[in-house]
């Protein structure tokens, strides 16, 4: 009987399907007016863009539907913050801010056939005038003067696999000289301060860095107007050490150390990771006041454990400073916890398997540089994956011969500091050093040597080799300064961009080169150097800034330094 009543149901339902079907079998279904691309339906408008207060954004996003693929019946909507413009009805918007911050801006196409809405959202970071770009610090007859170069996108169309796309690019129009009155006196050098990257956009975060200018007294700048905040002997209160004389600083969002001349190291807990002066120093150095003969800057580019760098007087030997303090993670507070830093501050050994290449060095430090690393299997880039990591400069001290170190180090749930990755190479003879830059995501340091430039690879990923390659370019005077900008973009993985050298000259003459690289598969390929500025539009009087003593790039946020947003 079960059998009979199942084979009931089933007749019934064979009966109810074709009586859905007219006589001749038309399956009338009606076609979805659908847009092509899935989640990338929208041309011409990326995840994200950065621009300067007052600067005008125009979104033109290009898209197709899958039926009424030349002239749609369509509707637009524009959105800020989740909030309709009413006015803004027409398939562009010119977006403009002068108010720094983060602002999200989401287009609907609506389908007046169906009222189907298919929408896509980007953010625009809008940045004050100076949040990045290239640094100079002359000295005018002991005046410390302050000159910047500002950035500007410039998009442009390229042909890749046979396709026409757009490809962002940087020019250096804007040229500002002395831009910041009554600065200081006998400058010495420029630090940044990276400070908090709020990546979830939780804590409204809108001041990212702080310029520290180094001269008689060392004045700390906010990262966005370039106005002087403290000098930084305030930050002692009415603990100032006798004598104070600062020679090298490193600081976080978390933590700010200074090293005196006299050799200790001055450090403080900061209470906000907002507040880049909630904290104060006392006048008893690091580990008993223990004498350094260096402090290295570091960057701390997320919420991971880290540590700070520095060279012990006595024996010669790299030590790792604990950095700890947090907000944590995915928080609208900007407080730090005390239980969070409660370690910071304590100075440990390097262990590891490599740790006998940080101790008791007979070679003399020249040099070191932040070179933060992100594992592939992170994602490259992914700047909340970021590792601390730097790259060495060593001399050996009878033979002149030069050797170039790379690792990382790692603080573990111990709280202890160990180097988890690490290679060195002997470049050979440098006759004249004048300074390095680091490009992190490459893997490769420019190197200058009175006024010639050398590229040199590193790290152990199989392909670099740590050899110097000369640049092809030939500077009119020596080398002052070096710093670089690894540029990495959306669209990178059209064709790299190239790299960004600055190189400030002697004479008082800045340039900016891209760096070119085409690796073969043992990594060595060839390198080419291409002049970005000055270039043929440069007025004369944007050519020269007097007697350089520093210059840096200023990043302006630390997602910039992993991956820029145009």
């Amino acid at each position: 009987m079960k059998r009979v009543w199942i084979y009931a149901v089933v007749a019934a339902l064979a009966g109810f399907v074709s009586g859905c079907l007219d006589d001749d079998n038309n399956y009338d279904y009606k076609q979805i007016n659908d847009m092509e691309g899935a989640r990338d339906n929208f041309q011409n408008f990326k995840d994200s863009y950065s621009v300067v207060e007052g600067e005008e954004l125009t979104f033109a996003p290009a898209f197709t539907f899958t039926i009424d693929t030349v002239a749609p019946d369509v509707s637009y909507e524009w959105y800020m913050d989740h909030k309709l413009l009413p006015d803004e009805t027409k398939p562009t918007y010119t977006f403009k801010s002068d108010k720094c911050g983060t602002y999200e801006i989401t287009i609907a196409v609506v389908d007046n056939k169906t009222g189907v809405r298919f929408a896509k959202s980007t953010y625009v970071q809008v940045r004050s005038l100076f949040q990045r770009g290239w640094t100079i610090l002359s000295d005018e007859n002991g005046r410390s003067v302050l000159h910047f170069i500002v950035p500007a996108t410039h998009t442009y169309q390229m042909v890749h696999e046979g396709k026409v796309v757009n490809r962002d690019s940087l020019v250096y129009h804007q040229v500002m000289h002395d831009i910041v009155p009554e600065l200081g006196e006998e400058p010495v050098g420029l630090m940044e301060n990276l400070g908090y990257m709020d990546y979830d956009r939780l804590c409204n975060v809108t001041l990212f860095d702080e310029l520290v200018v180094q001269q008689k007294q060392w004045a700390e700048l906010n990262g966005n107007t370039l106005q002087r905040e403290v000098y930084t002997y305030q930050e002692f209160r009415d603990d100032l050490p006798e004598g104070f004389s600062p020679v090298e600083a490193c600081m976080t969002f978390s933590m700010k150390a200074v090293r005196d001349a006299n050799g200790r190291i001055y450090w403080a807990n900061k209470a906000d990771v907002s507040d880049f002066h909630s904290s104060f120093y006392t006048s008893v150095g690091l580990n008993d006041n223990m004498s350094f003969s260096h402090l290295f800057e570091a960057y701390r580019l997320n919420g991971s454990r880290s540590c700070v760098l520095a060279l012990t007087e006595e024996d010669n030997s790299f030590v790792g400073i604990l950095d700890l303090g947090t907000n944590g993670t995915y928080t609208e507070s900007t407080v730090i916890p005390e239980v969070s830093m409660s370690e910071s501050g304590k100075m440990c050994p390097i262990e590891g398997e490599y740790a006998n290449n940080f101790s008791n060095i007979e070679k003399e430090v020249v040099d070191v540089l932040p070179a933060n690393w992100v594992a592939e299997s992170f994602g490259f880039f992914d700047v909340t994956s970021a590792e601390p990591a730097w790259v060495a400069l060593l001399k050996d001290k009878d033979s002149e011969q030069y050797e170039l170190r790379f690792f990382i180090l790692a603080v573990n749930t111990a709280k202890t500091v160990k180097c988890s990755d690490y290679c060195e190479y002997s470049i050979g003879a440098i006759s004249d050093y004048r300074g390095m830059a680091v490009f992190n995501n490459r893997c490769y340091v420019v190197i200058a040597d009175g006024n010639q430039l050398y590229y040199c690879q590193y790290g152990n990923d199989g392909t670099n080799r740590g050899e110097l390659i000369k640049l092809d370019v030939t500077l009119p005077a020596k080398v002052k300064a070096l710093s670089g900008l690894d540029l990495q973009g959306e669209g990178s993985s059209i064709a790299p961009h190239r790299g960004q050298l600055g190189v400030a000259l002697e004479d008082g003459s800045f340039y900016i080169f891209g760096i070119g690289e085409l690796k073969n598969a043992d990594g060595m390929g060839t390198v080419d150097c291409k002049q970005l500025f000055p270039d043929e539009n440069t007025p004369e009087k944007d050519k020269n800034f007097g007697k350089i003593v520093d210059m840096i790039y200023k990043i302006g946020r630390g997602e910039d330094y992993m991956s820029f947003a145009f």
